[in-house]
């Protein structure tokens, strides 16, 4: 769905929109949809910029960062963008940003929401997913999931490069 800069002053500026599985492609990423995607919001003008705010609802699975399981987790957001037309700044030979424009997007004629959805749920992630607090992980020697079984590996291999460590005597 494509914002349209210049109707973005129609009465009441609503939108509303629902993004199937599949329907957003997150290129380089282990995410995956298991809810479509809502995303409801409305925009307005304001001092010569669009402003957007909304909120989207979803469900996401991502491996665990120890053991590889997948795990779900519910993304809630609400967001709050402000965009300018790149018209603005066409004729300068060099615009210095003040504190207020460094979370301004530039755009052209029209933005994208499929984009603003997948940056909002990607920020919305958290930086380490678990499947629980004590996660074992998988070991490293033999690949096995850890909190399935216990590890049977005697003599975890030691990278040769970290071999010479055990002489350090402190």
């Amino acid at each position: 769905m494509r914002i349209e800069l210049e109707n973005a002053d129609e009465p009441g500026g609503r939108f509303s929109q629902t993004f199937k599985i599949g329907e957003l492609a997150f290129d380089e990423s282990e995410l995956r949809l298991i809810e479509p995607v809502e995303v409801k919001g409305q925009t307005r003008r304001k001092s010569g910029q669009l402003e957007v705010r909304g909120d989207l609802h979803t469900r996401v699975a991502l491996p665990c960062g120890r053991c590889l399981k997948e795990v779900e987790l519910p993304v809630d957001v609400e967001f709050a963008e402000r965009f300018a037309a790149r018209v603005e700044w066409r004729h300068e030979e060099q615009h210095e940003l003040s504190r207020e424009e460094l979370d301004l997007g530039i755009i052209d004629e029209a933005i994208d929401l499929n984009d603003l959805v997948k940056e909002e749920i990607l920020l919305a992630l958290p930086g380490h997913v678990l499947c629980s607090e004590n996660c074992k992980g998988i070991c490293p020697s033999c690949g096995a999931n850890r909190n399935l079984a216990d590890c049977v590996c005697q003599n975890p291999e030691v990278d040769a490069r970290w071999e010479k460590l055990r002489d350090l005597k402190f």
